[in-house]
């Protein structure tokens, strides 16, 4: 303890800028530790367990789980990223995590057997597919209560167009699979869009003109003309596609093949697979950071999550989570990829010392090279500048 107070009693007496120094260095790195603290989390339900999986985007790590009713099938997550909402199709009830306290705080009750989620892009509305009750629920996410109730047969997942005002629902009704359109501010179904098969999931192109939409038994991305209200085209991807959807810059859309364990890259103008990166077993679903950087893939054979660089289409890692792992959320923000750079220590004893004791004793040498100060001046000059 006497060598640290000597040490330290230099420190009243130095300039106003080397203290200003010293105290950044002890502050910065704070800083970044709190930007570790703040890393996107990811969401992922796990249909076996009952439970939603909490990963670390950090660490790519598991850090907890969160028990919700049966069979968690939808997940979404707010634009701000405070709300997740979770529907259970083995229950009657969609469930609200506050992502603070990683706890469940409300569950609305929707009726039987809901199945996918879709959330409007100012987070204001969440829509549920309520197979059971072959209607499309309409929730306020102010007041997490239902506001509007439209018929739809048998419906699984859907998507909503950018503004809010429609929405694109896969009916899986036997003999009539379509995707059924809804005007969301009539309350009124203005179209259909028939399919030869089953639909499974949806996506919107960047304008809006196009859906993209995954059906059972096709080892091609359907692409429907919105304008026409019909198939127009295929992209042939690997067998038993799943999963659509498009990165944030809209330049590429992604796809999971669940029978190869592929994560697919297309071209949305040409429709063609630009790359194909192997994933786990059985890949169900995706979900990409919100600067679309990385892309996260639940693979429910394999029990695990891949974590796909988007730039590089290389898998960085491989997360094990638990029991049938399948939708996804990741928390908006950027997904930290990096350590705390390393900066050159500075030369003389006196000031190096208090650093080292602070762990830090790199950071003003770094700081005064940005400004060139360094050529001409003198670690132990009164100003330490040069003149």
């Amino acid at each position: 303890m006497l060598a640290i107070f000597r040490r330290l009693q230099w420190f009243p007496r130095s300039t106003p800028v080397l203290r200003a120094l010293v105290l950044l260095a002890i502050t910065m790195p704070l800083t970044w530790l709190a930007e570790a603290a703040a890393a996107p989390k990811v969401y992922v339900g796990l249909f076996k367990d009952n439970a939603i999986a909490v990963l670390d985007t950090s660490a790519n790590r598991v850090q907890g789980t969160i028990p919700v009713p049966q069979g968690p099938h939808g997940i979404v997550i707010t634009p701000d990223g405070r709300k997740v909402y979770v529907s259970s199709d083995g229950s009657s009830t969609v469930s609200v995590i506050d992502t603070q306290t990683d706890k469940v705080v409300k569950s609305i009750e929707v009726g039987p057997n809901p199945h996918g989620l879709a959330i409007s892009s100012d987070g204001r509305e969440v829509l549920v597919s309520a197979f059971g009750t072959n209607q499309a629920l309409l929730m306020d996410t102010s007041t997490d209560q239902i506001v509007k109730r439209l018929p739809v047969p048998m419906p699984h997942n859907s998507v909503l167009s950018p503004d809010g005002q429609r929405a694109y629902v896969g009916s899986q009704q036997q003999g009539a699979t379509a995707v059924v359109i809804l005007d969301l501010v009539q309350g009124a179904q203005v179209g259909t869009v028939p399919l030869d098969k089953t639909p499974r999931a949806l996506a919107l192109s960047p304008d809006a003109k196009q859906l993209y939409v995954t059906v059972a038994g096709a080892d091609a991305v359907q692409v429907v003309d919105l304008a026409r209200q019909r198939v127009v085209g295929q992209i042939p991807v690997g067998a038993s596609p799943h999963h659509v959807m498009m990165l944030p810059n809209g330049n590429a859309g992604l796809v999971v093949s669940q029978g190869p364990g592929t994560l697919e890259f297309f071209d949305p103008t040409r429709h063609t697979v630009s790359r194909t990166v192997r994933v786990g077993t059985n890949p169900h679903w995706l979900a990409v950071s919100s600067e679309g950087r990385a892309a996260y893939v639940s693979n429910e054979g394999s029990q695990d999550i891949s974590v796909v660089d988007v730039a590089s289409g290389t898998v960085t890692a491989t997360v094990q989570v638990g029991n049938a792992p399948r939708k996804i959320v990741v928390q908006p923000g950027p997904v930290s990829q990096g350590t705390t750079p390393a900066l050159l220590p500075p030369s003389t004893l006196e000031e190096s010392s208090l650093l080292d004791l602070i762990g830090v004793h790199t950071i003003f040498v770094q700081i005064l090279s940005l400004t060139d100060y360094t050529h001409n001046c003198l670690w132990d000059s009164p100003s330490l500048f040069c003149v």
